[in-house]
């Protein structure tokens, strides 16, 4: 095959039939932003977070560190996410307040007053709320691994039919005692994302997206 870990045998069980399926659910991954208030089942939550276990980290910012990632499950309609809805609420109303004492009332800012006020969209809404936590360390990679574990999330979830919606206000809650406090973490030490997720309303079609084409993107040296 023209390539040496497929000569060791590293992939050898992985089929074209694979590399197909793969594709197909590539394609099919979208954010879900109306949830169904039906919650998916405890083992189809487990196999999600289970892909984002595997996905790739820091292996020397974390060295010596087994519990360099950890992963909070937060259901609907319990005390726990009343408390941390409470808690982003109010830290993005704080930090409206600190931008806009450096930037003017921007549009960024209007959207965080929002929040303040509203909730973060997709906290409450959808029957999970998953935050992931990455240690933090040297070198600063944690938000990037952060990234690859969402995404192995979000095509584990595609797969199963249960739609993903990322929570990007999440990231702004890691040094954020209240919201630590409640998680069992201290502030600072993690790097903090998360994302809704639900099976996707009845109702809900998502908008369309154009996404790059090789074509005009892919440029060979």
């Amino acid at each position: 095959m023209g390539n040496r870990d497929m000569e060791d045998g590293m992939f050898e069980n992985i089929t074209s039939e694979h590399s197909a399926a793969l594709d197909v659910i590539i394609r099919a991954r979208r954010s879900v932003r109306a949830f169904s208030a039906t919650p998916s089942t405890k083992e189809a939550v487990e196999a999600i977070i289970q892909a984002g276990l595997l996905a790739p980290f820091g292996a020397l910012a974390v060295a010596g560190k087994p519990d360099f990632r950890k992963v909070f499950v937060i259901r609907n309609a319990t005390a726990s996410m009343e408390a941390v809805s409470k808690s982003m609420k109010n830290r993005m109303a704080r930090l409206a307040d600190e931008l806009e004492t450096k930037a003017g009332s921007v549009p960024f800012v209007q959207n965080l007053r929002r929040i303040g006020r509203h909730g973060v969209p997709g906290v409450g809404s959808a029957p999970y709320f998953i935050v992931v936590g990455e240690r933090k360390g040297v070198p600063a990679v944690a938000a990037q691994s952060l990234c690859y574990c969402l995404q192995n999330m979000w095509l584990k979830a595609t797969s199963l039919g249960i739609g993903l919606q990322l929570i990007s206000a999440t990231s702004q809650m890691d040094s954020d005692p209240d919201f630590c406090g409640l998680l069992g973490i201290p502030a600072g030490e993690y790097a903090l994302d998360g994302c809704a997720l639900g099976y996707p309303a009845d109702t809900y079609e998502p908008p369309p997206v154009e996404y790059p084409v090789p074509s005009k993107s892919v440029i060979w040296l």
